[in-house]
């Protein structure tokens, strides 16, 4: 088979899951929980949409930690490189972020202004994965990132459908922590270091124009965004950890940052 016709394909394939497990997800969730056949169509289709997420997010992670932890032939100086594992996973996560544009404008609920932005950021990143090969290891962290987006969508339907004071979702707390620092925040100072080194080699003019773009200015948005939503975490966990003494450290607006950072 062709190889674009295989990426197409791809993407189609997780355009039409996304919209089958959101779909699903009613079903599912009234079975596991009898919080969930309480709550209002609304806060339900919110939480259809994280189970969906989740549920994505796992194959489209998976394959990001498969691509950037265990393909050898992406090295960090690499200009140039054909990897089809990666642009099969870019174009899943294409497919998906375009069916959650879909619901976003079906479903009121679930309409932000800051999520449309995001997922027109995250459609020009698919379209550069799918497209170019250049960087391919740049493009791979990209995808790396959701490896800790299924613990975020997690705690979510965990929370809303009354398994807040849980061992489980005490867990999955910590994990969170731990795989988003790992995907998202201690990869900064490599990332970073990678693209300084392109640069000292002269291999900026080299680069896509489309990829170069999104490598420098696109970087440095999400990396702002990670960095103040772990900061976050930290402190949403250590309310967990210590209710009585740390209450105070999560502000009304750090709870709501907090729900929003669950989309991205």
């Amino acid at each position: 088979m062709n190889e674009n016709v295989s990426i197409f394909l791809a993407g189609s394939a997780s355009f039409v899951l996304t919209l089958s497990v959101f779909a699903a997800a009613p079903r599912i969730l009234s079975r596991l929980s009898k919080q969930y056949g309480l709550l209002e169509p609304d806060k339900r289709i919110v939480i259809d949409t994280d189970f969906k997420s989740g549920v994505i997010n796992i194959i489209i992670g998976s394959v990001g930690v498969y691509v950037f932890v265990y393909n050898h032939e992406l090295y960090p100086r690499r200009l140039r490189h054909n990897c089809l594992p990666l642009r099969h996973g870019v174009a899943g996560y294409l497919g998906y972020t375009i069916a959650d544009v879909f619901l976003i404008l079906r479903h009121e609920p679930l309409f932000s202004p800051l999520y449309l932005v995001h997922h027109f950021v995250g459609t020009l990143c698919g379209l550069a994965g799918t497209i170019y090969t250049s960087v391919p290891w740049i493009m791979s962290t990209f995808l790396f990132y959701e490896a800790s987006t299924p613990f975020a969508n997690l705690r979510v339907v965990l929370a809303k459908c009354g398994w807040k004071n849980t061992r489980l979702y005490t867990v999955n707390a910590l994990l969170l922590m731990t795989v988003f620092f790992l995907c998202r925040v201690a990869i900064i100072p490599v990332y970073w270091r990678t693209v300084y080194l392109l640069y000292t080699d002269g291999s900026f003019p080299q680069i896509d124009g489309f990829v170069y773009y999104l490598m420098l200015y696109g970087r440095v948005v999400f990396d702002i965004l990670n960095v103040y939503w772990f900061s976050l975490m930290l402190k949403a966990f250590c309310i967990i950890v210590c209710p009585k003494r740390d209450s105070r450290l999560l502000t009304t607006s750090d709870q709501t940052s907090i729900e929003q950072s669950k989309k991205y």
